[in-house]
């Protein structure tokens, strides 16, 4: 449990705060692509990719001082989903 008094620090609000930004660019990626709608497997991905970075910030925030590890490999783990994501919507 979290401790009474235990502050979180600014800039790991701020971290997490910013791991949300790039899912702005979702809908934009939705409408830019127009063969999006025939291919199934990368149209899923996209669908269901919001919902996953959200499920993790949200354990990330859950987590943030009583296990900042987890929180760490949540972060980590979420950018390098970013990566792939944006790759995906580039081929």
């Amino acid at each position: 449990m979290q401790e009474t008094g235990q502050q979180t620090p600014r800039w790991k609000k701020l971290l997490i705060g910013l791991s949300l930004l790039p899912l702005l660019w979702w809908p934009v990626s939705l409408l830019h692509d127009s063969a999006f709608v025939f291919n199934g497997t990368k149209r899923l991905l996209m669908i269901l990719f919001p919902f996953y970075a959200i499920g993790s910030i949200a354990l990330a925030w859950h987590c943030r001082n009583e296990r900042p590890e987890v929180m760490w490999i949540l972060i980590i783990v979420l950018w390098l989903s970013y990566a792939s994501i944006f790759a995906i919507a580039t081929l």
